[in-house]
């Protein structure tokens, strides 16, 4: 079908465009979007609390609270109400790697903390001090050592080996990942049974399709 019944200006296209939220310029001091000026913005604020991989739940996440660990909270300013998943801070900003992994990052403006939330800086409401970075290992917020974990990437939620206190893959300051081995798929040659189940030799999807 190459005819529609529309006005003429449109267009045949096999990728129609999708709008960006409008983001903040700091040089220009004013709201964007598509290259264009965005006026009458009435911003809207919103907490962001990070996810790290581990204690995804609803009483995981309290446990944190009470032992002081897992991602800060963050504030985001938004020109709609509806853009605060896409202003989130990236999981390298919000653990302080940008070094390791900065995509994304010229596109992601910020505001100013010590404008917008001058309370984060202070030590009220958890604030942390500044150059600290997050340690998937301790998951707390540290100084940078050889120890640290950069990342990490947990089973999911629930768990079904909770005596398991290591994750599937660590990534060091180095930016080098480690995977266990255990839970490589069975077509990338990691092992037959493991912790998530039993299998059977040749018994995943790939193979079957063939």
């Amino acid at each position: 079908m190459n005819h529609l019944d529309a006005p003429n200006f449109f267009f045949h296209t096999n990728h129609p465009f999708r709008h960006r939220p409008a983001e903040w310029c700091p040089r220009e001091r004013k709201w964007m979007q598509d290259g264009r000026l965005v006026r009458n913005v009435k911003t809207t604020n919103a907490l962001v609390w990070p996810k790290d991989g581990r204690r995804g739940t609803t009483w995981g996440r309290f446990k944190d609270i009470l032992q002081n660990k897992g991602p800060d909270m963050y504030l985001t300013i938004n020109a709609d109400k509806h853009d605060y998943m896409h202003n989130r801070p990236t999981r390298a900003r919000w653990a302080g790697h940008t070094n390791l992994d900065d995509r994304g990052l010229e596109n992601s403006w910020t505001f100013s903390a010590r404008k917008h939330a001058p309370w984060a800086g202070k030590g009220v409401l958890g604030g942390r001090r500044p150059g600290l970075s997050y340690d998937f290992r301790t998951r707390k917020y540290h100084e940078e050592h050889r120890q640290t974990w950069t990342d990490a990437i947990w089973q999911p939620e629930p768990r079904t080996n909770k005596r398991n206190p290591y994750p599937e893959a660590v990534r060091n300051i180095y930016g080098e990942w480690f995977q266990n081995y255990d839970y490589v798929p069975q077509e990338l040659g990691g092992p037959i049974s493991n912790r998530r189940g039993k299998g059977w030799p040749g018994c995943h999807l790939e193979a079957m399709l063939r």
